[in-house]
């Protein structure tokens, strides 16, 4: 029987992509870079501020650091200017919690910029949060999710994670979760999704409760 549902964050809890696209194309021009277009940004937006520095820049140029910095500090500043929910999050959540679930996200986002929108859309019923800086390896590694199963004090066996990249499942694999993948999210094209062993596929948030029924 499952006690608990972990969320990965971006393009599975929250559809962040604009925020970050906007983001990304005003850092290329004012470095004279050509914009993406929203399908590309889209694509890459469950892979952090390298992926979108790495579209226009290369990561061993002198100054790198510095341009990832400039991009938290814009994405900062403006990270509440179109985040919304997936259709049916604010539905599953609170049909978790009248089920007497746990639920929480984990996520490799920074936790400032994931506190930032949970507060927006005012989620006080959080059990666990577990950012990317939080002091452990980030996912595909299983060690955030580990943590996250210890500070609910539950078995492995007994949580669902829900995320929409590879090393989402990977990382649910590895610490013996029920993995499922949201199709709702930030897929590549070129993505082999059959190859990731989900337990489970989803293409909207509803779907979920299917399993939690």
């Amino acid at each position: 029987m499952h006690k608990a549902v972990l969320f990965d964050f971006d393009g599975t809890f929250a559809d962040t992509a604009h925020d970050l696209i906007s983001t990304a194309n005003y850092i290329y021009s004012l470095y004279g870079k050509k914009p993406i277009s929203f399908e590309e940004g889209r694509a890459i937006a469950s892979d952090g501020v390298r992926a979108f520095l790495n579209m226009r820049f290369e990561e061993q140029e002198e100054g790198f650091s510095t341009l990832a910095q400039e991009f938290l500090n814009h994405y900062r500043e403006n990270i509440l200017n179109n985040p919304i929910l997936f259709d049916g999050v604010q539905e599953l959540i609170d049909f978790i919690a009248n089920k007497e679930m746990s639920w929480g996200i984990v996520t490799n986002k920074p936790r400032s910029l994931t506190e930032s929108i949970l507060k927006h859309y005012k989620f006080d019923s959080i059990d666990v949060l577990l950012c990317g800086d939080d002091g452990f390896s980030p996912k595909p590694a299983p060690d955030l999710l580990h943590e996250a199963k210890r500070i609910l004090g539950v078995s492995a066996n007994e949580v669902i994670y829900v995320g929409d990249g590879e090393r989402d499942i990977v990382s649910a694999n590895a610490a013996g979760m029920y993995s499922v993948l949201a199709c709702y999210g930030y897929l590549k094209t070129t993505d082999q999704i059959e190859n990731w062993k989900a337990n489970m596929i989803i293409h909207q948030p509803h779907d979920l409760i299917n399993l939690i029924t």
